[in-house]
């Protein structure tokens, strides 16, 4: 008879047992030292709580996204979207650059023993023109300006053809096969170039096409 009452109980004092095991379990989780060891843990994070990211990862907040070595409050873009290209500053603004004038191909002998080499190159003269104000003009009005005073070099245009090819036909092979050689017969024609303008017209010379032979 004891033995039979003994099995009745059984079924209560199971869920019992288990119940107490489960609270067992949650208090040990929930009020022991996060220092512990714990099948699991438990953190409560409110709205002001701050959303912990690791090394590179994306928190988001609001919409803005922030990442590691992003720019803090950078707007997240929607997947898939193209990303807009920034505009790279020229390191010559427009107000700052000349007028572009080309000059014809120059073939010239070299001054060497013979005439044997020969030097075959274009020129490009950045001029600045004598124009009031020519700095501040954009445009239509820049462009307009620059052609006028092309018209104007345009009479010039012998005298200075003229300065280039004896200056070119005054080198040797040797003094202009460096860079250096280079640099140095684009000053020489600025200096003479400059004298016959009568001011310092031209800011810069660039050989587009350099060929000796």
């Amino acid at each position: 008879m004891n033995k039979l009452k003994g099995l009745l109980k059984l079924p209560i004092l199971i869920p019992v047992i288990l119940i107490l095991l489960l609270g067992g379990v949650v208090g040990y989780v929930v009020f022991a030292p996060s220092t512990w060891w714990k099948p699991f843990y438990v953190s409560v994070v409110t709205e002001d709580s701050p959303t912990p990211t690791g090394s590179g990862e994306l928190a988001s907040t609001n919409g803005m996204v922030a990442g590691a070595g992003d720019v803090a409050g950078q707007m997240a873009a929607p997947a898939g979207a193209p990303q807009q290209a920034s505009p790279i500053a020229n390191l010559q603004s427009e107000q700052n650059s000349g007028v572009m004038y080309e000059l014809d191909t120059k073939v010239v002998n070299l001054a060497e023993p013979g005439g044997l080499r020969y030097l075959q190159t274009s020129v490009v003269l950045e001029l600045w023109p004598l124009t009031d104000n020519f700095s501040m003009l954009e445009g239509e009005e820049r462009l307009a300006a620059g052609d006028l005073f092309k018209e104007t070099i345009d009479r010039r245009r012998p005298v200075i053809d003229d300065i280039v090819t004896t200056h070119l036909s005054s080198k040797t092979f040797n003094e202009i096969a460096t860079v250096e050689g280079k640099q140095a017969l684009k000053e020489e024609l600025i200096v003479a170039i400059n004298e016959n303008l009568g001011y310092q017209g031209v800011m810069n010379i660039y050989f587009t096409d350099f060929i000796v032979q």
